[in-house]
């Protein structure tokens, strides 16, 4: 009976470490995507003139061990199934635009006129989107089983001011520090250049060991805030159990893959 009883409890434990908590675009509330919203629309190809359609989808990473960014419905330190919240001030979290009320969304034009996160013709099932100047700061020591080894999003200018929002759809530049030491910085990213879409960068590094704290500082480009909507599409911390599965519906990684580690 006694060995009996020790197995049930490893195997409590097993599924308790396998489980943990992921996340999941589900339980992150009733989406708050306002009515002013600009529509966004699959096209067969995607249309510089037109905002917010996509011909390209990133579905949610639904790998376990996955923790999403998020602004309102996650938690910190621990995320929950949505996936992690700001540690810091939510003033800083956006330049204008603000307060922020919904996950999986763009700046738009203030509250009630939020989009969905469309990002060069490719739509973000999952990401956050804010508008610069920004500073968002993520505490890294809650993952609810390992801890997080790797971070990973794919940057750059929303698709609601695709073109003539300010000619080439604003700019920003991204930086992440980890403990407070810069491991990358984009080069400035607009929204179009020479009449053609600018696809969105992706940006992955390793997470140290001793990671505490993850901080994405988005700055203005040098040109001053105008028509700066940021968004970071499927912006999430992975762990050893995400990364021992293979990643279903994943983008091609061929709009230069930027790596960076300690």
């Amino acid at each position: 009976m006694k060995r009996l009883d020790f197995f049930l409890l490893m195997f409590a434990f097993f599924l308790f470490v396998m489980t943990g908590v992921d996340a999941g675009i589900k339980d992150c509330g009733k989406d708050t995507v306002g009515d002013g919203a600009k529509p966004f629309k699959k096209v067969n190809k995607e249309d510089l003139g037109k905002t917010n359609d996509y011909d390209k989808v990133q579905e949610e990473d639904e790998r376990p061990g996955v923790a999403y960014l998020t602004f309102i419905n996650g938690k910190t330190p621990k995320p929950n199934k949505c996936g992690l919240n700001p540690s810091n001030d939510e003033a800083l979290w956006t330049g204008w635009g603000g307060p922020l009320n919904c996950d999986n969304c763009t700046i738009g034009e203030g509250p009630a006129t939020r989009n969905k996160i469309v990002i060069g013709g490719t739509y973000f099932v999952r990401g956050i989107g804010t508008h610069g100047m920004a500073t968002i700061e993520y505490d890294l020591t809650g993952s609810p089983a390992d801890p997080y080894v790797k971070f990973e999003a794919w940057v750059g200018m929303s698709d609601e001011k695709d073109p003539a929002g300010c000619g080439h759809g604003g700019t920003s530049d991204f930086i992440f520090k980890v403990n407070g030491k810069q491991v990358h910085k984009t080069d400035v990213l607009k929204g179009s250049v020479d009449g053609e879409q600018v696809p969105p960068e992706l940006v992955e590094f390793e997470l140290p060991t001793n990671a505490k704290k993850l901080e994405i500082v988005i700055g203005d480009g040098g040109d001053g805030v105008g028509c700066d909507h940021s968004s970071l599409g499927d912006a999430k911390l992975l762990t050893n159990r995400s990364l021992a599965v293979r990643p279903v519906r994943k983008l091609p990684a061929k709009w230069g893959v930027l790596k960076n580690s300690y």
